[in-house]
């Protein structure tokens, strides 16, 4: 089998898992890195640039049009940068892997994917997902009844980030910077692994369909602890054009985290997913089956670069397809709509720290909160959290441009 070449952009933040992944894969002969672009090497990327004498340029322009003999692009950059890259890529006859969120707007997810279309390149996007094992048996499951008929799709994010985190990038927590739009939020940066993957199960519970299913209608309430312009505690509620009903929660301002976890609730009883490929079904309240999954690999980047490879070779299709990964940008950027703007919660409900172990904000009682919005199906205005304010539902049906009603200067 023919060895796949492949360019990195961006080694720094993000881009060192997947410079530290291609170098790992290339010691196995599974692909070969051939160069990398920057516009300032780290001290650690310049190390294995070093070592392994691998060409490095500060302009990728310049890497895109000499590098001809490679197959594919990963594109590991701030959000505001994945359009242009990818669509340059795409033109100068790459395939791409494309870091998550594929953009900040619907528009640029479209520019992307026209790009694809014209030039009849492949672009993945590095979203993970339950793996092939646990998809396979969650399809199983719904598919013979074993839960009844499917009410919903919900989804639980209690996370923490410290103030640090915030002070990683330039564009952490902002809804621009450098005068573009890059709406980096809990739903849209930390926990977007976890809402595609919600979007990835109504697909899969579609079967057939699932191409012509997606987000119609997005209801999301939207709060910050933290002194950031962008969201850290969100819930939102997105019905689908075949009429599943998504909810979905997270806050980055909790003090004991657990598993990320999807649930899918039917007539019979519920399926629920976690982080560490976990599969558990109950019926009456209790447990009939419980499975841990394997993962593909090592990890999620080799599953996505395997994946690429084997697509570009014609013997299987993306996992994360980019006119897939668009029903994710398409729900996030109705989720800003709905929500108008992103309030802030009163200071004499959060408690804040500087300390690398607790969260730079933390909302009383957030954990509690969430479980029960969880478990309800409720936004939290709905359930009369004393912070929450109501929003009103925002449609989607030819959706093209963000903002339309969202406040940016708010």
């Amino acid at each position: 089998m023919k060895v796949r070449h492949a360019l990195l952009i961006g080694t720094g933040g993000f881009g060192r898992n997947h410079l530290n992944e291609l170098v790992r894969l290339q010691d196995e002969g599974v692909l070969a890195l051939g160069a990398v672009s920057d516009l300032r090497f780290t001290e650690h990327a310049a190390a294995i640039v070093a070592e392994r004498g691998l060409r490095h340029y500060s302009d990728y322009r310049e890497m895109l049009a000499n590098e001809k003999a490679a197959d594919f692009v990963i594109i590991s950059t701030p959000i505001a940068l994945h359009a242009p890259m990818c669509i340059d890529a795409l033109e100068a006859g790459y395939h791409v892997l494309l870091e998550k969120p594929p953009g900040a707007v619907i528009q640029d997810v479209d520019r992307i994917l026209e790009a694809v279309c014209r030039t009849g390149k492949l672009c993945g996007v590095n979203f993970f997902t339950p793996s092939s094992e646990a998809l396979e048996l969650i399809e199983r499951t719904v598919g013979t009844g074993e839960i009844g008929q499917v009410r919903g799709i919900k989804g639980l994010a209690l996370l923490t980030r410290t103030s640090a985190y915030y002070r990683r990038t330039p564009w952490a927590g902002k809804l621009m910077s450098g005068g573009n739009l890059v709406m980096d939020g809990a739903f849209h940066n930390p926990a977007a692994h976890l809402l595609y993957s919600m979007l990835k199960l109504s697909e899969l519970l579609a079967g057939a369909a699932a191409p012509s299913v997606a987000p119609s209608r997005v209801t999301a309430e939207l709060y910050h602890a933290n002194p950031i312009d962008s969201d850290d505690t969100s819930a939102i509620r997105i019905g689908m054009s075949d009429g599943t009903e998504i909810h979905f929660y997270v806050t980055l301002c909790a003090k004991r985290t657990e598993q990320q976890r999807i649930r899918i609730e039917g007539t019979e009883g519920m399926l629920e997913w976690t982080y560490d490929n976990q599969v558990t079904v109950w019926r009456d309240g209790a447990i009939v089956s419980q499975r841990e999954c394997r993962e593909e690999g090592k990890g999620i980047m080799e599953r996505r670069y395997r994946n690429l490879i084997r697509a570009i070779e014609g013997t299987d299709r993306l996992d994360v397809s980019l006119e897939s990964a668009r029903k994710f940008t398409l729900a996030a950027n109705g989720a800003f709509e709905s929500a108008v703007r992103i309030k802030p919660i009163a200071s004499s409900r959060v408690q804040t720290s500087e300390s690398s172990e607790e969260p730079g904000a933390y909302i009383e009682g957030i954990e509690s909160t969430i479980k029960e919005a969880f478990a309800s199906g409720k936004l939290f205005s709905e359930m009369g959290v004393p912070w929450a304010e109501p929003s009103v539902p925002f449609e989607l049906t030819e959706y093209r441009s963000f903002p339309r009603r969202f406040e940016l200067g708010r």
